[in-house]
């Protein structure tokens, strides 16, 4: 069956100070909150043949098996986060996707340790496709474990043009406006989550804030995973990008009231907080 949403990317572990690992991964969080508003959804991920993997109902999984899972863990000194990589899965190729699979409408390329290359967009000429590249901001030097440190991520114009929605947290940027006016100046689309602080919509140059929705947050853990999921949606559906990016702020003010998307309930639940 070809997925109405796909995304591609490492489903991950965070290594928690106690020594537990805690799953985690954009492909997680963007394809349980694509299921969750009706949609079949789908990932292409790879991982340990043990790894614990999404169970969200209507998700299907492509495994591509690899020697270990993609593995974070963030330490805190001074009241400043370090993140470190311990494990790095196998890369992702064009050729670990069921053939059918291209023809899907939907695609989130969600990378989180460079696990692909962007010029991979070129796979899916007809979807609408919204790019997460927190993945291609992020480096370190071998062997692991290894301190992650922050990288300019600067695409080919052409590709970036080939991308219909791409967002980005202010932390990703590290702060730097001018380089998502860059992104701004190439993608149609650009979004920069900005936490409680709303969001910023870069339409075709024109820049319009977005409110955040009102939220008692518990976790915030996948939030802008999940804006990036439902507004991806939600284009697709109304073709109106304000629209679409109010709809995924309701979305995710829920997220962040639950845990691993206790909280993201149904459509209706999203529509409702957005009236609130």
């Amino acid at each position: 069956m070809v997925p109405q949403f796909l995304a591609l990317g490492h489903a991950t572990y965070d290594q928690l100070p106690d020594g537990r690992f805690a799953p985690g991964g954009t492909v997680r969080y963007a394809t349980g909150a694509a299921a969750r508003l009706g949609l079949n959804a789908a990932m292409v991920t790879a991982s340990t043949p043990s790894a614990r993997l999404p169970d969200h109902e209507g998700v299907q999984i492509v495994l591509v098996p690899s020697p270990a899972v993609t593995t974070f863990e963030n330490r805190y000194e001074a009241q400043r986060r370090n993140q470190w990589l311990h494990a790095l899965a196998s890369p992702l190729l064009l050729e670990h996707l069921p053939h059918a699979w291209y023809a899907a409408p939907l695609v989130h390329l969600a990378p989180v340790a460079h696990e692909f290359d962007l010029a991979l967009i070129t796979a899916f000429p007809e979807a609408l496709i919204v790019v997460t590249p927190q993945g291609w901001m992020r480096t370190w030097t071998e062997p692991l474990p290894a301190l992650v440190q922050p990288c300019h991520w600067l695409p080919p114009p052409a590709l970036l043009r080939r991308i219909n929605l791409l967002v980005v947290s202010i932390e990703d940027v590290a702060g730097d406006e001018a380089l998502v006016a860059s992104y701004a100046r190439h993608c149609p689309l650009v979004v920069v989550t900005r936490g409680a602080a709303g969001a910023t919509l870069y339409q075709h140059g024109v820049i319009q804030p977005i409110a955040a929705c009102p939220a008692q947050e518990d976790d915030p853990t996948g939030a802008g995973d999940v804006f990036a999921a439902a507004m991806l949606v939600r284009l697709a559906e109304t073709g109106d990008a304000l629209a679409a990016a109010q709809f995924a702020s309701a979305a995710a003010a829920l997220a962040v009231e639950g845990r691993d998307l206790g909280n993201l309930t149904n459509r209706d639940a999203v529509l409702a907080r957005l009236q609130m």
